[in-house]
């Protein structure tokens, strides 16, 4: 180690000569995956902090993997001190030094990018936060995604991204968080900002993630990899597997996993983000990720990897790369006052080197702008107003449009205003821009006047697709809802005012300008220029003071016990909501403001953004999809149908901000609210529209909203008890007492007091009366802190309550008679006073205690999922469908999902089928119930074998087995992290057989086929069990573009009837999907498996078929039967193109396929593989259905398939 301290030392003197004659501006030190020891140690790091000098140009990165393998762990865990030890190595490198070090998160750092990541990376900020030193910086922080903009000095700018927030597919921070940018959209917009205001610099962008790689995430691999696979596991387990081997190297370098460059949700973010760092003149990505050394130039941008900061893998070079070593090491880059950049390289093994150091750029050189020409005072003066409409894009639509997408508010939209023009400098005394906002599908400036007050410009004329659900926007096409912007009312902010200070609630006045073409826009010209924008307050409080956002607020509550939400000022808020029919109420559209009590803080609510206020559409497109897909799309009209579904998108927000007020107190806020809002304030509200505005529909808004306003109490209270089914009592990470009594009536009380530090439970936190009437389930949550849980003995409830501790020494008297679970930690510090009738659930794992404040869904059903479909041997057929999800208290990704569906053919055949999955609900594990009835089969038989003829003097409805067969089967479940389960349970199978049914046919004379008459005509009951093992990691129920589903089935069936024979059945099917793009445009479909019965009697129903129905397309349902099967299916689907017609948008592409199977009978085993190709199309309407039809050829014809549903090619 003395000698690597010796080198180091010796290297940093030359290449401070270097730059004598150029003195050096900045010294970054970049290291990467440092998150783990080495004997005890951390050499990298080490070698740092002994040799680099520590002043105030240098800035230390870590590049995320900051602690392996999944992140800094609970206190709890007893690996926490070890992973804490780690940090602390790192961060000691700047101790007492003027150095900044700032650490960025990556994919090990969010529990190894998988469930509970948000959990973990927050757990590690907070550590590194809580240490208090003003040098060291964990960024982003709350989880966010960034960008973070960190000035280096007056020439390099570091912008920070949470790359593994991108593409992490679990829980992580959104529209409900504090973070400043919550999108994709909205991260690439900041990114552009950031990129415009700093033109001139050198820009420095650190990801964890590699935007180009020549090692093992790149796809990289190399003959020892195809050769002896093993050892990448263990370094030394050389086990030959030629060919076999390939296996795996070639699929993750062409396909990737999540976290390699060929994955697709990798490549969009790389995409993404280089789509607008291609207009910066100077930018170097540094990373991790990978563990090597690293610097690639591709086209005029570095990319340079330092993730060796613990560990090395393999890595190769190529054409693009300056230097790759497979090393343990950390990289620098020197920034000279010349704006010179040195890049150097040093790998720390038993002594120190710099197998690379070299200047890679010089910045002082700049491609030429396209500068604005210089712009006199009085050529910039325009008119104080103009006559201008909000939008001219929805004039005149088509009869088409007019029909499916409606009339809505497209006159208003178009109608010439007299408008203000906006004068950026005048304005307000004179504002300045401070930042952009928004994302790509709509714009705002951020403001601030010479008072410091801060106001926000932001474009009216917006795309719908922002405010739609991500989930739901693909169920309608991009041209319609673009045009759905019509149905938003352009001058809806206009009425909120009046009506909300009539109910006293505090909003922003909104004001219409005309933004002209003003040079005083700066970069931000293109953006704002001729648009009409809205300009509004951002602290519109009662006392102009500071306001929060709502992710701040839900902070401040959960860290202390005195700041609280002013749910009444809430609850009128949300009136107000429904009144206007503003469905897009989620947590970012709030802000709010603060009293001080003298014992805490009360914070009332500043409702903003009212792009959805009086939102409707006349069109059949939202008619339909209000009824079942979009139910919150009901829109603005006299009634209030499904109010739960108009406020959707607020059901996390009113379980956080509704949870204290009871029925009389909604009654009694209700009815004021219907008092306030008077007849002259709603006319007065509606006047402020423009004149010509007002002309046009002001009398019919009026009249909507009397209507609304006297069906408020109905509607509100409706509401109350849909929220009210269950209740969430949140503490605090102070320590609080939570009291349960009794109440009369039966109905139970629940009170929460503020526990100081002498025990002293005076101060009342929350109060609320619950009658089980109303509510089934309340849910007490400690969070952190020592609380203490009472039950008076009295308590006597149907109601279910659940207790989860949290974080602390809690103590738990429960006394009542009451079903009440209990969870915590398994440890000392928790002690049980008494249970009474309450089941303890305690574990060791420390997520027993986790709460969220996103964890609402509501049931959602679908019906009636009709149907049509034919193929050659089924004819027509149709079925209609009935789906039903619920979601209940931990049941991730639900409580239960019940699908039934009823087939019938028009060869007088029908079946019922039916699905029930019920979660955790068998010790932890889940319930699978599957069920079918079929009267009579459409299977055809053509006897046993591989090689079976049809004889052509027959007609084919001859070999038509018609029988009848009842399955059902229920299964225990164990899930694996979602992706992979195995599944335990009875299965019984029932079969009838009518020879009336099947005179003239087959089976009418089964001794010519060598089947025993006893065999087929009598009656059997079976009895037996199934093991099934399913790995599942599509993407898309409906169309899958990538992942792989391989079932293995293992059945035993024991005959409880006469003739009926016991068979085993083992049977294993794989497919994967595999696609280079997302969306994707081409995708590859390999299907491979294969089956064997144990047994030596099996009737004809019990065997293995291969046909159309069965792996074989081109040849006639059930063309061979036997005792083994096997067979594979190559398929690929190109989409051509995506339908934005308005009636029916969606993909539509085309299907090749080539088929091969074959099936063997003891014994009896002639012929060879038989082979099916073909084609056809397919198409996906409001990505809700798959509509495709295909015929396939083989040599004994053709056979077509038109199918609608979920997969293509489905028989009866």
């Amino acid at each position: 180690m003395k000698r690597i301290f010796i080198w180091m030392a010796l290297l940093l003197t030359a290449s401070h000569e270097t730059f004598a004659q150029d003195s050096l501006s900045a010294r970054i030190v970049l290291i990467g995956d440092g998150g783990q020891f080495t004997d005890g140690i951390h050499p990298v790091s080490e070698a740092i902090r002994r040799s680099v000098p520590m002043d105030n140009k240098t800035v230390v990165i870590f590049l995320g993997d900051n602690v392996y393998k999944v992140g800094l762990p609970d206190d709890q865990v007893i690996t926490y001190a070890l992973a804490h030890n780690v940090l602390d190595s790192q961060i000691s490198i700047v101790a007492n030094s003027k150095a900044r070090l700032y650490m960025i998160p990556g994919n090990h750092d969010w529990n190894n990018g998988s469930v509970n990541g948000i959990q973990t990376i927050l757990r590690e900020q907070n550590y590194v936060s809580q240490l208090g030193l003003d040098n060291v910086r964990f960024y982003p922080e709350g989880g966010c995604p960034g960008p973070v903009e960190v000035p280096i000095n007056d020439d390099v700018v570091l912008v920070i991204i949470d790359s593994q927030w991108w593409v992490h597919p679990y829980d992580k921070p959104g529209i409900e968080s504090d973070c400043p940018y919550k999108t994709k959209d909205e991260v690439i917009t900041q990114l552009q900002d950031i990129l415009a205001r700093n033109y001139k610099k050198l820009v420095l962008i650190a990801t964890h993630h590699p935007f180009r790689s020549n090692g093992v995430h790149g796809g990289f691999f190399g003959w020892k990899q195809h050769l002896f696979p093993f050892t990448d596991m263990v370094k030394n387990l050389y086990i030959p597997l030629p060919v076999i081997g390939s296996i795996y190297p070639i699929a993750r370098g062409v396909f990737g996993t999540p976290q390699d460059l060929k994955h697709p949700d990798y490549t969009n973010m790389v995409h993404d983000i280089e789509a607008v760092t291609k207009s910066h003149p100077h930018v170097i990505f540094v990373a991790g990720h990978e563990h090597t050394l690293q610097l690639i130039k591709d086209s005029s941008n570095y990319f340079l990897i330092s993730g060796a900061g613990s560990k090395t893998s393999r890595v190769s070079k190529s054409k693009r790369s300056l230097f790759v070593a497979q090393k343990t090491g950390f990289a620098t880059l020197e920034i000279s006052k010349n704006k010179n950049v040195r890049a150097s390289f040093y790998t720390v093994t038993d002594s120190l080197r710099v197998p690379f150091s070299e200047n890679i750029l010089n910045f002082s050189k700049l491609p030429e702008e396209n500068q604005e020409p210089a712009v006199k005072k009085e050529d910039a003066a325009f008119k104080d107003t103009v006559n201008i409409a909000a939008s001219e894009k929805y004039i005149d639509p088509n009869s088409i449009q007019t029909w499916v997408i409606g009339n809505n508010y497209r006159e208003e939209w178009a109608t010439l205003i007299n408008m203000r023009v906006f004068h950026l400098r005048e304005e307000k005394g004179g504002l300045r821009i401070t930042g952009l906002g928004g994302g790509k599908n709509t714009r705002s400036l951020k403001l601030a006047d010479a008072k410091g007050g801060e106001w926000t410009l932001r474009t009216i004329d917006k795309d719908q697709a922002r405010a739609i659900p991500e989930n739901y926007r693909s169920t309608i096409g991009d041209k319609a809802i673009r045009d759905l912007s019509s149905a938003a009312h352009p001058y809806a902010p206009l009425i909120i005012p009046d009506l909300a200070a009539a109910i006293s609630v505090s909003v922003a006045q909104p004001q219409y300008f005309f933004v002209p073409d003003d040079p005083a826009l700066g970069v931000y010209r293109p953006l704002f220029a001729n648009r009409v924008c809205v300009l509004e307050n951002d602290n519109p409080t009662v006392d102009a003071t500071d306001s929060k956002s709502t992710g701040k607020l839900l902070q401040k509550m959960v860290e202390d016990n005195d700041q609280r939400a002013d749910q009444n000022a809430v609850l009128r808020a949300r009136l107000l909501d429904m009144l206007v029919a503003d469905w897009d109420r989620h947590f970012d559209q709030w802000k709010w403001g603060t009293r001080d009590t003298g014992r805490g803080k009360i914070f009332y609510p500043l409702p903003k953004d009212r792009d959805q206020a009086l939102a409707y559409s006349d069109g059949v497109l939202v008619k339909v999809a209000s009824n079942n897909t979009l139910p919150f799309l009901k829109g603005f009209r006299k009634d209030i149908p499904k109010v739960k579904w108009l406020n959707w998108m607020a059901r996390d927000f009113d379980r956080a901000f509704l949870n204290q007020l009871d029925d009389k107190q909604w009654k009694e806020i209700i009815g004021n609210f219907q008092a306030s809002v008077t007849d002259s304030v709603i006319e007065k509200a509606v006047h402020r529209f423009p004149a010509l505005v007002y002309d046009i529909d002001g009398k019919i808004i009026a009249d909507k909203l009397k209507s609304r306003r006297g069906l408020m109490m109905q509607a509100g209270m409706k509401y109350y008890h849909f929220l009210s089914h269950y209740v969430n009592v949140v503490g605090s990470n102070k320590r609080e007492y939570f009291r349960i009594s009794s109440e009369p009536a039966g109905k139970v009380k629940v009170a929460v007091y503020e526990r100081k530090d002498n025990m002293d439970t005076a101060y009342r936190l929350y109060q609320r009366v619950f009658d089980h009437a109303d509510t089934k389930e309340l849910r007490l949550y400690g969070l952190n802190g020592n609380d203490l849980f009472v039950m008076d003995p009295d308590v006597s409830s149907k109601i279910k309550i659940r207790i989860i501790g949290g974080r602390g020494n809690d103590t738990f008297n429960i006394r009542g008679n009451v079903p009440t679970i209990l969870y915590d930690i398994d440890s000392s510090g928790n002690f049980i006073a008494a249970k009474s009738h309450a089941k303890v659930k305690f574990s060791t794992n420390p997520e027993i205690n986790n709460f969220y404040w996103t964890e609402n869904e509501y049931t959602t059903r679908r019906y009636p999922r009709f149907r049509p479909l034919y193929n050659t041997d089924d004819g027509v057929f149709m079925s209609v469908g009935y789906w039903r999800q619920s979601y209940g208290f931990r049941k991730n990704p639900f409580s239960t999902r019940n699908q039934a569906r009823f087939t019938y053919a028009f060869k007088k055949a029908y079946k019922i089928d039916y699905e029930g999955e019920f979660n955790q609900v068998i010790m932890g594990n889940d319930l699978v119930v599957t069920g079918k009835y079929v009267n009579p089969t459409l299977n055809n038989f053509f006897g046993f074998g591989n090689n079976t003829s049809i004889d052509q003097s027959k007609n084919i409805g001859y070999y038509e087995a018609h029988y009848k067969y009842a399955e059902l089967a229920a299964m225990a479940r164990k899930r694996f992290y979602d992706k992979a389960s195995i599944l335990i349970g009875p299965y019984f199978y029932q079969y009838w057989f009518k020879p009336e049914s099947n005179k003239g046919k087959v089976l009418q004379y089964p001794s010519l086929l060598s089947l025993d008459s006893g065999g087929v005509y009598d009656n059997k009951t079976y009895l037996g069990g199934k093991l099934v093992i399913d790995i599942n990691n599509l993407n898309n129920e409906l169309f899958p573009t990538r992942g792989i589903s391989w079932t293995t089935d293992l059945s035993f069936l024991g005959g409880l009837s006469k003739n009926a024979h016991s068979v085993t059945k083992l049977t294993s099917d794989m497919t994967v999907y595999a696609s280079f793009n997302s969306p994707a445009r081409v995708v590859g479909v390999l299907r491979l498996g294969g089956g064997h019965l144990y047994g030596n009697n099996f009737d004809y129903f019990q065997g293995y078929d291969l046909g159309s129905n069965n792996y074989l397309r081109g040849f006639r349902k059930n063309r061979f039967t036997g005792s083994a099967i096997a067979y594979g299916n190559l398929e690929a689907r190109v989409k051509l193109l995506t339908s934005s017609w308005y009636l029916l948008p969606g993909d539509l592409g085309l299907i090749a396929f080539d088929d091969i199977g074959r099936i063997w009978m003891k014994h009896n085993t002639p012929g060879g593989w038989h082979n099916a190709v073909g084609g056809g199309i397919y198409f996906i309407p409001f990505n809700m259905m798959l509509i495709s039809a295909t015929v396939a050829f083989s040599d004994e014809g053709h056979m077509i398939n038109i199918s609608t549903g979920a997969r293509v090619n489905i028989s009866f």
